[in-house]
């Protein structure tokens, strides 16, 4: 493989990193709508002070023993900003990468 397609290869592999981390964003971002104002829509019916979210979006409720109903996991909020974080740092590198090359030419 020569230089050039080494790099070409890199670089679709970053392109493939980004879309699919934009993927899993939009996607846990859709399932945190929809668990939002569908699932706990009534939550306000339930709970005398109810917390909302809009990033993620998020409705919950803390109950006087402590208890929380309604909020998103750890696992859905760690797959949300690091599906983020992810397509930010691998779109940052096809854009300085890109950038590079137009400058050489």
């Amino acid at each position: 493989m020569t230089g050039a397609a080494a790099r070409d290869a890199r670089l679709n592999r970053l392109w493939g990193a980004a879309c699919a981390s934009v993927g899993i964003f939009l996607l846990v971002w859709g399932l945190s709508w929809v668990k939002a104002h569908v699932l706990d829509d009534d939550l306000h019916n339930r709970c005398a002070g109810p917390h909302t979210a809009t990033f993620p979006f998020e409705k919950s409720c803390t109950h006087p023993d402590g208890t929380t109903e309604g909020a998103n996991s750890p696992l859905l909020n760690g797959a949300f900003y690091g599906s983020m974080a992810v397509a930010a740092i691998c779109l940052t590198a096809v854009f300085t990468i890109e950038a590079g090359r137009r400058r050489s030419r």
